[in-house]
């Protein structure tokens, strides 16, 4: 990737980064090393890799570490894998690396992707560590805070996937310790089974994540929307603080009792989502729409994935957007693939508009017919359809899917189907087209091969959404019905009088689906793994009508190659140590 204009990677006050830190980290099965060992070298350009990896590859087109493609070493890609595959919204047909066994959830330590995904978050932290352990970044206070939460949001995500990973909060020299040590009820002259340690550690990341937020916020710049022409766009402030308490203590039922609705956190869910509705960021309504905008089509939901998110008004929606430009932040792994993975060469159009990146239409991801039932009951409506065709039929803005031709551009097309089949072809299943490269103006993009779509992180909508479920659970059933018929209502979809724990479920998807958040919600419903979990989906555990999974699977396996490593580290409970 190209880094000629590092504002749009990273927040615009901050500088390029220096060659200094442009060497990979070659070795991370060893556990947190010094990424530069020059202890004050570059600040601004440290700071910088600390949000550039939450989107990019690493420095010059190369990865942080090694894989086999370094577009797959992304963060946000990974999420996807693993908090959406592995549920009713998405399916991929691709075989490589373990993504159909995770779409099955068949998850093994010898997991290619898994693997991926943990050291991504390593090498993340690694970084984070090395800016947060120097004299000299504590000199700027926000910066400083900033940091402490991007590092609290990587450890909040080990804290859903594993529980109880290894864990560090400074650069050394020791090999890692497992969350679960550094719990205070832990006895290291005791003995106890892995259900116990993992529970353990699961305490100790929930009380250590908490903890860290809540000491960087008063630190953090004041919440307020940017646009990507603002010198503070991209960076943390108190608003994203918020959503990521609101988001811990929503699933500290999860976390703390292995039971998601087990929760004593609920009203603090609900106070630091409110603290972000009641600040000046806000959902996008379109209000402030150009006539372009208006005259080519679109809506508000769409211009919030758009390659001009940043400077078309929806951005003041964005509590954490990450920074993409066709030109300068050239990779395979951030919006681009959003996009990319989920168009054939016949399935580029949204409200007849070309998606903009003509180039790369890899056919891979798709919908399973049980999440297109959240907008209609007979989903086949949608077979043949174009995407501005389904959503007029499900009568919901946000029905962004097309079901018209799938095949490669030489071969003659063919319709999509609901049905997925045996899951071995693109055509099985609607695709998203949720993410494109547009301009709502119609004016052109950067570049017809990569994209300019901002990812954002972190809405303001999911603080609504986190709102009405804690709301519920606390009997305010008519500030819940509020929140939700906002979000109906920005898109164009018919208010209700009253609203079930299952309806705001269910709004989730609707609203925030492919965004990394569906697997943690099923688990918080006792709607993913074990015996209670009676919601089936198509492919669920490999079964093409779908049927349960052991609970064990609500967490991940320490990859295999990390345990032969780190003599620290023992596997989760409920798989084998190591398997490769």
């Amino acid at each position: 990737m190209k880094l000629n204009k590092f504002k749009t990677i990273v927040p615009a006050a901050a500088l390029l980064l220096s060659a200094s830190l442009c060497s990979c980290m070659d070795d991370l099965d060893k556990g947190n090393i010094d990424p530069n060992g020059d202890a004050n070298a570059n600040i601004m350009g440290l700071y910088s890799k600390c949000y550039a990896g939450l989107i990019m590859e690493g420095n010059d087109g190369n990865a942080d570490f090694k894989v086999d493609d370094n577009g797959k070493s992304t963060l946000i890609r990974n999420l996807y894998y693993f908090n959406e595959l592995p549920t009713d919204e998405s399916i991929c047909w691709w075989s490589d690396g373990g993504i159909t066994k995770t779409c099955y959830n068949d998850f093994a330590p010898d997991n290619d992707y898994l693997k991926i995904l943990y050291y991504r978050m390593m090498s993340n932290i690694s970084y984070e560590n090395h800016f947060l352990g120097l004299e000299a970044a504590k000199e700027d206070k926000a910066k400083y805070a900033e940091v402490r939460v991007i590092r609290a949001y990587q450890y909040l995500l080990m804290l859903d996937f594993w529980g109880d990973p290894s864990f560090s909060d400074k650069i050394s020299e020791e090999t890692p310790r497992q969350a679960h040590t550094y719990n205070e009820k832990y006895d290291a002259s005791k003995s106890y089974t892995r259900a116990e340690l993992l529970q353990m550690g699961r305490e100790f990341l929930f009380d250590w994540v908490k903890s860290e937020l809540l000491a960087a916020e008063p630190d953090l710049l004041e919440a307020k929307p940017e646009t990507d022409t603002d010198p503070d766009y991209g960076r943390v402030d108190k608003g994203t603080c918020w959503l990521l308490l609101s988001r811990l203590y929503l699933n500290a039922g999860t976390y703390l009792n292995n039971n998601g609705q087990d929760n004593p956190y609920w009203d603090k869910a609900l106070e630091y989502a409110k603290k972000v509705i009641d600040s000046p960021y806000k959902l996008f309504l379109g209000t402030d729409m150009t006539a372009e905008a208006k005259a080519n089509g679109y809506k508000p939901y769409d211009l919030l994935f758009m390659g001009d998110n940043g400077s078309n008004g929806a951005s003041c929606e964005a509590l954490l957007p990450l920074m993409q430009d066709g030109n300068d932040t050239q990779g395979y792994g951030g919006s681009l693939f959003f996009i990319a993975s989920s168009i054939d060469a016949q399935s580029r159009t949204v409200t007849g508009k070309a998606m903009g990146t003509t180039e790369l239409n890899w056919s891979g991801m798709r919908v399973r017919p049980s999440f297109l039932k959240k907008f209609v009951n007979n989903p086949t409506e949608f077979e043949g359809k174009t995407a501005a065709e389904i959503r007029v039929i499900a009568k919901d803005d946000r029905a962004l899917f097309w079901g018209e031709k799938a095949g490669k551009a030489d071969e003659e097309p063919e319709m999509h189907t609901v049905d997925l089949g045996k899951n071995n072809a693109f055509k099985n299943g609607l695709n998203v087209v949720k993410w494109n490269n547009q301009y709502s103006t119609g004016a052109n993009s950067h570049d017809t091969k990569f994209v300019d779509t901002d990812f954002f992180l972190f809405r303001v909508a999911e603080a609504y959404l986190n709102a009405a479920e804690a709301a519920l659970h606390l009997n305010d059933a008519e500030s819940a019905k509020n929140w939700i018929n906002a979000l109906r209502d920005r898109a164009n979809a018919e208010p209700r009088s009253s609203y079930t724990l299952e309806d705001v479920l269910d709004e989730r998807a609707r609203e925030l689906y492919c965004e990394g958040l569906r697997r943690t919600d099923l688990i918080r419903y006792n709607q993913f793994g074990g015996a209670q979990a009676t919601y089936n989906w198509e492919y669920k555990a490999g079964n093409k009508n779908g049927t349960t999974f052991d609970k064990k699977f609500n967490v991940y396996p320490l990859p295999s190659s990390e345990l032969l490593s780190n003599d620290n580290l023992i596997q989760i409970d409920g798989y084998n140590e190591v398997q490769n």
